[in-house]
């Protein structure tokens, strides 16, 4: 075994090894020679070299990423043997820039992908939006995610590249896709993605691929490199844009934190973190739920203005009733006429003479026959008054 392939030998992630190994394909295309021969250098001698290494890759016109990882290929293999180079941080060779080669994933993509997928597809991109790298996907194992509880149950989940737990949950959407599809696998082989060979599970070129046809089948247009990696992206662009801190998206994506800022975050509380971005990053869309929900929360206030009405409408009818009857009332005391001309009786008592005045009058239109009874108003007015008098 080559001093490689044992360095090689001690990195867990299949990822990271293919990483490295073109890493140090490329620098030893550049140095001339085995990068064994730098082993036992002093750090100077061996930063120079490495520092030249970047400089060369930049005047091939690579980006800075892919620099750094080149870069970082005979750094890390160095420090294994215990040559530790030293470069100059000025020249930013760990610098990282945002990338603009990856397709910008929205969740209306994955949620148009889920349509076309069956329910291993649809377990898969439900894994894809929680964040995690390809590598962790492939090793998955069926008992972690077959609990019992209330959603969302937490999980964790061990990364390898940085060894850190991935501190996420099961939302309710997920559980009831699991209760569909966990029956269903070899339970003598422990993983979530399984292949017809024994104890064997889906590798991370199947998973790509699976990814890729599904994209295919939905019909959506690449805007850049639409790769498993983005929906580590897409995690943690909606956790930004939602609001949840930085520390608690990298915990439930598994990304390593800082060892001072661990101490105090380690423990935080992540379901309501987790609530927030699984509302938006939902594979399956609410809205035919929320549609009904709407709709019967329509027809309750129509049946309840309906009933409003229909009081209301009673009281009017009563109303109108009334307002007939007193008016039949008016008319029987006035003898008001329905057409004119027409006489009016007025009959009045004589308390003076005790006897009964009675006198009729001529009604031509409704202004006279105001007027007579304005006339009768006064003159009945006006005995009440006299007989007030006399008793004074």
């Amino acid at each position: 075994m080559t001093r490689i392939d044992d360095w090689l030998s001690a990195i867990p992630s299949p990822y990271t090894r293919k990483s490295y190994k073109a890493g140090i394909k490329k620098f030893e295309e550049f140095y001339g020679n085995g990068i064994e021969t730098l082993i036992g250098k002093s750090g100077e001698e061996a930063g120079r070299a490495i520092e030249k290494f970047y400089v060369w890759l930049k005047d091939k016109g690579r980006g800075q990423n892919t620099c750094r990882n080149l870069v970082n290929s005979p750094i890390q293999f160095l420090k294994f043997f215990g040559t530790e180079p030293k470069y100059r941080k000025a020249l930013g060779m760990y610098r990282t820039v945002p990338t603009t080669r990856d397709h910008r994933a929205t969740i209306q993509e994955i949620q148009t992908m889920a349509k076309v997928a069956d329910l291993r597809g649809q377990i898969l991109l439900e894994v894809y939006l929680l964040g995690l790298r390809i590598g962790d996907v492939a090793s998955l194992e069926w008992r972690t995610f077959s609990q019992d509880g209330q959603a969302p149950i937490p999980i964790e989940i061990n990364t390898k590249k940085e060894q850190v737990l991935a501190r996420t949950f099961v939302s309710e959407e997920f559980k009831e896709l699991l209760g569909k599809y966990i029956p269903l696998l070899d339970k003598a082989n422990p993983f979530l993605f399984q292949t017809a060979r024994k104890q064997k599970h889906l590798s991370t070129k199947q998973i790509d691929n699976i990814f890729k046809s599904l994209q295919k089948r939905a019909g959506i247009v690449n805007h850049g490199l639409f790769r498993w990696h983005t929906g580590r992206k897409l995690a943690m662009r909606t956790a930004a844009e939602l609001g949840v801190s930085g520390f608690s998206s990298k915990m439930l994506v598994g990304k390593s934190i800082p060892a001072s800022d661990d101490t105090y975050v380690h423990d935080a509380e992540l379901k309501n973190d987790f609530l927030k971005i699984s509302e938006v990053l939902r594979l399956l869309p609410k809205t035919i739920p929320q549609g009904i929900e709407q709709i019967q929360n329509l027809e309750n206030a129509v049946k309840q203005i309906e009933s409003e009405n229909m009081a209301f409408k009673t009281r009017i009818d009563l109303l109108q009733k009334e307002v007939q009857t007193l008016k039949k009332s008016i008319d029987g005391l006035y003898h008001i006429p329905a057409t004119y001309p027409t006489t009016l009786t007025h009959r009045l008592l004589n308390k003076k003479t005790k006897k009964i005045e009675v006198w009729n009058e001529t009604i031509n239109t409704p202004e006279e026959m105001e007027a007579s009874l304005k006339r009768f108003e006064e003159k009945a007015k006006k005995l009440t008054d006299e007989e007030i008098e006399k008793t004074k």
